[in-house]
């Protein structure tokens, strides 16, 4: 009799949820309560970002949480750290940067390798954001490609969604070889079309970046959705500027 009664509730609560989610797209419901999605959206994602940060931010060998300001300059420390801690300047590795602009930060990398098969790839449009992302507008940032001269580094102009897919076809990463990946797409759409196209190269020992980690709504989100949806643990090396900028370990 036990039985037969949990079968009759499911399958009246299966009525009833099937009653209300029509009913609730009849009603469009986004026409007077639309203005909410945002903030309701940023609410559940901080939510997020702060359980993560609570989880994560003791296995990180060099953390600056908390800290009352934000200083860019950190973020090279955060990269010597890497380098150093990692024993990277005389290691080949394969380096893609997503979200070039000036290009200081890909110099950066360049310069603190010196492994003969090391390679630098640079993506981005050079023509400014592809969207609006916070306080910017579509086509703000707009940079030229930049002049290294070292014969390890390219860049690949255009949008991710234009450029990765062909890159990736030519069989140019070596999977073999550690890969570092690092994601300044600052846009939730760029990081998460670049995180799932990467999902089938991504190797344990490979090491991501970000440069605005903890934006709710955009990087943060899309690392979340990411390691979600292809079951990808990472182990948290290094964060500064209150999670503004990680490192992270695929394990």
């Amino acid at each position: 009799m036990q039985d037969i009664y949990k079968q009759q509730m499911k399958k009246l609560i299966n009525r009833l949820n099937a009653f209300f989610k029509g009913l609730s797209i009849m009603l469009r419901p986004h026409i007077y309560l639309g203005w909410l999605r945002r903030p309701v959206q940023l609410f559940v994602n901080t939510l997020s970002l702060s359980k993560w940060a609570a989880a994560n931010g003791k296995s990180a060998t060099m953390n600056d949480f908390y800290t009352p300001s934000r200083d860019y300059q950190k973020r090279y420390a955060l990269y010597a750290h890497i380098v150093e801690t990692g024993r990277l300047k005389d290691t080949a590795f394969d380096y893609l940067e997503f979200g070039v602009s000036g290009g200081v930060s890909f110099r950066w990398w360049v310069a603190a390798n010196t492994h003969p098969g090391s390679r630098f790839y640079g993506f981005d449009t050079f023509e400014g954001l592809p969207e609006s992302w916070g306080t910017y507008s579509k086509g703000d940032m707009i940079a030229s490609i930049p002049g290294i001269e070292d014969s390890r580094a390219s860049f690949y102009k255009g949008l991710f969604q234009d450029t990765l897919p062909g890159f990736l076809k030519a069989n140019t990463i070596d999977r073999s070889k550690l890969k570092i990946i690092h994601l300044d797409a600052d846009l939730f759409s760029s990081t998460l079309f670049t995180l799932t196209s990467l999902a089938p190269y991504l190797r344990k020992g490979d090491i991501l970046l970000f440069d605005e980690f903890n934006v709710p709504n955009h990087e943060f989100a899309a690392f979340k959705i990411f390691c979600d949806s292809y079951y990808i643990k990472t182990r948290l090396l290094a964060a500064v500027n209150n999670y503004y900028q990680v490192a992270l370990e695929i394990e």
